[in-house]
């Protein structure tokens, strides 16, 4: 028994990593800034290592409105047009799956655009002059990066101020939208890194728990329930099952970490590395 726990609870590693790596970093948000849901964070300054997220750039700057619709209804997403600057990014949902691309490689191709992004089951029609992106779950973010001319500090801040022309607010207050609240993450550690022990499996709970199931994903209902996941119900494993879950989840970094470094093995002719 003690053996099939450790085995769904990596399995249930393995396939909730993207939805758990979304979450930590919406958690750290909500940790560390006073930003909250269908708000703007951002980063005044390049990056630097108290951002701690798994692939973050230094040369640009980034904006990361994380949305949801459980509550407000379907949320808009304004990219201005580019000109004086760009905006380059995509908009995914609570799987990291992604809804569109925005901006010159994106659908509005540059010339700017309101993207729409309803709850799931949402069936209205969206109005003219929006670009519909229909979610199959209630959460998700965008990560928008705003394009520097050069690394000077006259075009960092331009390239600030061109970021904060993107909106955020939901379609039932277009008529009047509320202005964005930006929330500089600037100089905050913003930890987001996957924890391998039991506070990646209480992440995952909290997916489980916030967004509906999906088709592809339905063999994974009794998997989690096995290791205490259910929808509906407190995650609150025992000791026993605390250990086993610990136990599991470092064999799956393991796992992951051996994958890691078999790629750039593999992946890079001799002496090119």
């Amino acid at each position: 028994m003690r053996g099939t726990v450790e085995r769904r609870a990596i399995e249930a590693m393995i396939w909730g990593m993207p939805a758990v790596n979304l979450d930590l970093m919406c958690q750290a948000m909500l940790r560390e800034t006073p930003a909250r849901a269908n708000q703007m964070l951002y980063w005044s300054r390049l990056l630097d290592w108290k951002n701690q997220t798994l692939t973050p750039n230094t040369d640009v700057v980034y904006l990361t409105p994380y949305f949801n619709t459980k509550d407000v209804g379907p949320v808009v997403l304004e990219i201005p047009p580019a000109g004086d600057g760009i905006i380059n990014g995509t908009i995914m949902d609570a799987w990291q799956m992604p809804l569109e691309d925005v901006g010159p490689a994106g659908v509005d191709e540059g010339k700017g655009g309101k993207y729409l992004i309803p709850p799931p089951g949402h069936t209205e029609k969206a109005p003219d002059g929006y670009i519909a992106l229909p979610s199959l779950t209630y959460g998700g973010y965008a990560l928008l990066r705003s394009i520097l001319n050069s690394g000077s500090d006259a075009d960092l801040a331009k390239a600030v101020e061109y970021g904060k022309r993107i909106k955020v607010y939901p379609l039932s207050q277009a008529a009047n939208p509320p202005e964005t609240v930006y929330v500089d993450a600037n100089g905050i550690l913003y930890d987001a890194t996957i924890p391998y022990d039991i506070r990646f499996y209480e992440a995952l709970d909290r997916v489980v728990q916030a967004e509906p199931w999906l088709q592809r994903d339905r063999a994974m209902i009794d998997t989690l329930r096995t290791i205490g996941i259910e929808k509906g119900k407190p995650f609150a494993p025992d000791p026993e099952m605390c250990k086993a879950l610990g136990e599991a989840a470092a064999h799956a970094h393991a796992l992951l970490d051996g994958k890691f470094t078999q790629l750039f093995e593999t992946s890079f002719a001799e002496g090119s590395r």
